[in-house]
C-alpha cells in the first residue's frame, strides 16, 4: 500500500542527524510541502492510522519555524 505522507513527527531535536550541515531531510520534506514536528513527546501512543493531529504554531515574523501547541484526536 502506498500512502502520501502529510506530516512527520519525531521525538528528537531535529529530523536531520546532529552534525548535519546540509539539512537534507528538512529540504526534501519541505520541498514536498510536508511539515515536520520536532521534540514531540509520546508519539508511540498514537495509532498507526486514524489519529487526527492538530498542530498550532506560534506566529514568528519572518521565521521559518517555531514552537507548537500540538494535540491529537484519537478514533
Amino acid at each position: 500500500m502506498r500512502r502520501k505522507v502529510k506530516a512527520v513527527g519525531i521525538d528528537t531535536p531535529s529530523i536531520d542527524y546532529g552534525q548535519s550541515t546540509t539539512y537534507a531531510v528538512h529540504r526534501r520534506l519541505f520541498a514536498s510541502n510536508v511539515p515536520a514536528f520536532e521534540n514531540v513527546a509520546q508519539l508511540e501512543k498514537l495509532p498507526v492510522t486514524g489519529a487526527f493531529v492538530i498542530a498550532l504554531p506560534m506566529k514568528i515574523g519572518g521565521g521559518s519555524g517555531g514552537p507548537l501547541r500540538i494535540v491529537a484526536l484519537l478514533p
